[in-house]
């Protein structure tokens, strides 16, 4: 008797024991998934999840820009002899690297039309060259230039109909005036380009007795008049509401290496306003760029298409492709070009040293730095740049 009462005692004391261990192992379980399950404050999870992921790599996306594509007269004939696409032959994979790709086409596309009174030089090429210039890789082209209505509104409304069934923008001209003004809007990564285009001859006319000026009205077809106050509002409506502004401007003075203080001025209120790009017609020949507050600014890229002109300067030309990381210009490439036969073709080396470093010169007047190395020409757009 007195040995089973033993037993029982011992049986009794493991089986505390057991009980106690089984519930200080629920009690650590139990507590550990509590601790689990408290609600986690949204911002600490936010900043924990944000710290655990990479920062995002900028975006970088490009644009090509180039002067005056001009399809009549002798480029006109070349193009009969030897194909529409004979003037981009040797340039279109430079125009087609980029994300998007920009000029100006001084000459209608149309075979209507009859020439305007007086003027003296009337341009106007094929209709078909529509289609050579998106082969070439052209997404939108400025007609807000003095030419533009050689012959007239038939042909005007006939080049933005053929550009536009090849996929290309035309800006700074339209059936009338709220078109005309109306800027062109594209997007690349997400990233909204507005273009705007104006001349400053859209009021002029060359004959008393036939006054049609080239400017836009409510009920007539025509170009965007280069008004800078209308300009600045223009960009500064649009800048909320896109991410990056280019203004075409055709202007200045023909055959001259550079431009005038008022351009300078103008340029610079765009800027001010909001533009990232500004960039200059007219000249028939290159003028010096400028970096103005973190924007681009070339104030004449010359001609690009273009039959033979007196002055050698006039084939001497370039291509400049824009990289831009984000929203933010991070340089420009600058390709030299001569153009032989109606044909822009990149540049031997010693016409190409020729033309980088006359830029280089120009660009220096201007205080921007431009860098010259392997036949390219190079402008890095620096933070907080010049405000002179």
């Amino acid at each position: 008797m007195g040995r089973r009462k033993g037993n029982n005692r011992i049986r009794f004391f493991f089986g505390v024991v057991v009980l106690l261990l089984v519930l200080s192992a629920v009690f650590y379980v139990g507590q550990g998934w509590w601790n689990n399950t408290q609600p986690v404050d949204k911002q600490d999870q936010q900043e924990q999840q944000h710290a655990q992921q990479p920062p995002a790599v900028p975006k970088e996306w490009s644009m090509v820009v180039c002067g005056d594509v001009m399809l009549g007269r002798g480029v006109a004939t070349a193009m009969s002899q030897n194909g529409m696409f004979y003037p981009f032959e040797q340039m279109a994979p430079y125009l087609k690297s980029a994300d998007l790709t920009f000029g100006n086409l001084e000459s209608p596309l149309s075979r209507q039309g009859t020439p305007i009174p007086g003027k003296g030089i009337w341009l106007r090429g094929d209709p078909k060259a529509a289609a050579a210039l998106k082969e070439a890789g052209f997404d939108v082209l400025s007609l807000a230039n003095n030419h533009i209505l050689d012959f007239e509104s038939p042909a005007l409304l006939d080049t933005m109909e053929y550009l536009r069934e090849q996929g290309i923008d035309p800006v700074g001209a339209g059936k009338d005036l709220e078109e005309a003004v109306q800027p062109v809007i594209k997007e690349v990564n997400g990233y909204k380009i507005a273009f705007i285009a104006a001349t400053e001859m859209a009021d002029i006319f060359w004959d008393y007795s036939y006054p049609r000026t080239f400017e836009a009205r409510e009920d007539r077809p025509g170009v965007q008049k280069l008004d800078p106050d209308q300009l600045v509002e223009a960009v500064a409506a649009l800048k909320g509401n896109v991410d990056l502004i280019a203004v075409s401007l055709h202007w200045g003075t023909e055959y001259s290496d550079y431009p005038l203080d008022v351009q300078r001025d103008i340029a610079h209120r765009l800027v001010d306003a909001g533009a990232k790009l500004v960039l200059g017609h007219h000249p028939h020949c290159l003028q010096g760029m400028e970096v103005y507050k973190d924007s681009l600014i070339a104030y004449s890229l010359g001609n690009f298409v273009f039959d033979k002109q007196r002055r050698p300067k006039c084939q001497e030309t370039v291509l400049m492709k824009i990289i831009i990381k984000d929203i933010k210009i991070e340089k420009a490439e600058v390709i030299p070009v001569m153009i032989i036969d109606a044909q822009p073709r990149p540049a031997e080396k010693a016409d190409g040293e020729r033309i980088l470093q006359k830029l280089k010169k120009l660009c220096s007047e201007l205080e921007t730095n431009f860098t010259v190395d392997d036949n390219k020409g190079m402008i890095t757009i620096i933070e907080g740049g010049s405000d002179e």
